[in-house]
């Protein structure tokens, strides 16, 4: 079964191989191998299609897609890897003897079954740490696999799909700066994804990944760091520290205001010294002025560990013995 998902690796043995040796996939992700003696699952197709040859025809544009030669061993994907029974289900009584749906099945146990194709990332964590599942979330929640016409066999357009659900975050997208989501250029999955491809939890520890994807240039390694910026230092630090995810009223998408008087956007973290902004060396012309006028390198410096723009050599800054 081929998967929509770009990492998805496809009905076959599977060895998952990186440089330190081999991933291995979390106990109860996946079902256990048949044992010796143990009767192989039925491959059955034809014979699905004698009574719901509907549901064939829905598969027909889908990776999913099956018809009468599918079946066996050898096929891609067949009706009864994801209905699963047994052949009283068309020998005897169809209604003594269903077939199961998948999606009632409950998330944990239907994304079991799902995994037997679909070996990801996305798969992974979903059991590992996904909000989703902890909040019984399945695949079909988000997935339909008969019938859809959307990208990765969803049950909508994936930004209408995510905000039924996540209504909050609607709002935030009608910010005056926001990620032009509604606008077709950014779909959730571009960052929600990329978090699933970290091994850490859903939070603001490890964003950074997902907003470098496009801010590449603000991602390092820089010689002189600003701590705040940071993912991985102890205080959860990152992107998220100055910036709103989705959408915010400030310029910059940044959660408080930097300006003049109170700056609060860099006074959350640093207190400003007396007279740093009114002292007489700067006079009037520097005086009040925005935090990042000077510290324009907010997200790393190459030459400055105040994070001060290279600029402010040429205008005579450092001859006073300030600015180094």
């Amino acid at each position: 079964m081929r998967s929509s998902h770009p990492n998805a690796l496809i009905r076959r043995p599977v060895l998952l191989l990186a440089a330190a040796g081999v991933l291995l996939v979390p106990a109860g992700v996946y079902p256990e191998p048949q044992g010796e003696g143990t009767e192989p699952p039925l491959r059955e197709t034809a014979v699905c299609l004698d009574c719901h040859d509907d549901q064939g025809a829905s598969l027909s544009l889908s990776p999913h897609r099956v018809n009468a030669d599918s079946e066996g061993p050898e096929a891609l994907v067949t009706c009864t890897d994801c209905h699963q029974g047994d052949s009283r289900h068309w020998d005897e009584d169809p209604e003594e003897f269903p077939m199961s749906n998948p999606g009632t099945l409950g998330a944990v146990t239907e994304a079991q079954q799902c995994a037997t194709c679909h070996q990801n990332s996305h798969q992974q964590t979903a059991h590992e740490q996904n909000v989703h599942f902890a909040n019984d979330v399945s695949c079909s929640g988000c997935h339909q696999v008969h019938g859809s016409s959307e990208a990765g066999l969803l049950r909508a357009p994936e930004v209408d799909l995510c905000l039924s659900c996540h209504t909050s975050v609607e709002g935030q997208f009608a910010q005056p700066f926001h990620h032009p989501v509604h606008e077709g250029i950014v779909k959730c999955s571009e960052c929600h994804l990329t978090l699933d491809e970290t091994s850490r939890e859903l939070s603001r520890n490890g964003t950074n990944a997902a907003c470098v994807q496009c801010h590449a240039e603000f991602g390092g390694p820089f010689p002189f760091e600003h701590q705040a910026t940071l993912d991985y230092s102890t205080e959860e630090g990152g992107c998220l520290s100055c910036h709103a995810a989705h959408g915010s009223s400030q310029p910059r998408m940044l959660t408080q205001p930097y300006e003049s008087p109170h700056f609060q956007l860099c006074t959350q973290c640093h207190m400003v010294p007396p007279g740093h902004n009114q002292n007489s060396f700067h006079g009037s012309m520097w005086a009040g002025i925005a935090c990042n006028e000077c510290h324009s390198d907010v997200h790393g410096s190459y030459t400055s560990r105040n994070l001060l723009s290279p600029s402010l050599q040429g205008l005579g800054c450092n001859t006073a013995g300030c600015h180094k």
